[in-house]
C-alpha cells in the first residue's frame, strides 16, 4: 500500500468521523428557529361582489366536508393532516397523518 493510499484512507476515515459526530450537534441550532404552523379546512371561490356582501353570521360553504381531515402546514408546506379537537376552549389538532417527505 503506497503513502498516498494510506493518506487517502485516513483522510476519509477522519471524514466519516467527523461528520458522524458533528451531525447531531451541527442541527442543534435549527432547534430554536421558529416556524409558521397553519391548519386550513377548506377553501372555496367567490366573486369580488360575493366578498363585499360578507357580513356578521354570513356562513361561507367550504369544498370539504365537515368529516374531511384538516390539512396542516408549517412554512405553507402541506407535512400532515388530522381532525379538529376542542382542547381546554381552544382549537387543536390531533394528527392523523404525516406526509412523507418527496425524495426530489
Amino acid at each position: 500500500m503506497s503513502d498516498t493510499e494510506t493518506t487517502e484512507e485516513t483522510t476519509a476515515e477522519a471524514t466519516e468521523a467527523v461528520v458522524e459526530t458533528a451531525a447531531p450537534s451541527n442541527l442543534d441550532f435549527l432547534l430554536d428557529v421558529p416556524v409558521k404552523l397553519s391548519a386550513e379546512l377548506g377553501s372555496c371561490k367567490m366573486t369580488m361582489q360575493e366578498l363585499l356582501d360578507l357580513d356578521l353570521g354570513t356562513v361561507v360553504q367550504l369544498d370539504k366536508p365537515a368529516n374531511a381531515n384538516v390539512d396542516v402546514y408549517v412554512n405553507q408546506k402541506l407535512v400532515a393532516r388530522g381532525e379538529v379537537v376542542v382542547a381546554e376552549e381552544n382549537f387543536g389538532i390531533r394528527i392523523k397523518e404525516i406526509i412523507a417527505k418527496s425524495s426530489g
